[in-house]
């Protein structure tokens, strides 16, 4: 009787401690671009245009960048 006892509060006490553990929420990145898309107005042949995306980690940890594509 006292070992079923004994295994019933250590089955609780680990169940519990799992669960508390998975409440607690890893800190992420969390990227935040306002502006997708930009539509340059007509130039002339072999002008260079330029436009700046702001980019920006709203999240906990690190964001990491590692490739970026034009299209």
């Amino acid at each position: 009787m006292k070992t079923r006892i004994g295994a019933a509060f250590w089955l609780v006490w680990i169940v519990l401690t799992v669960a508390a553990g998975a409440a607690e929420q890893t800190p992420v990145p969390r990227i935040e671009i306002p502006s997708l898309e930009h539509t340059f107005e007509p130039v002339a042949e072999g002008e260079t245009v330029v436009h700046d995306f702001v980019v920006r980690n709203a999240g906990e940890a690190e964001l990491e960048i590692y490739k970026v594509r034009t299209g």
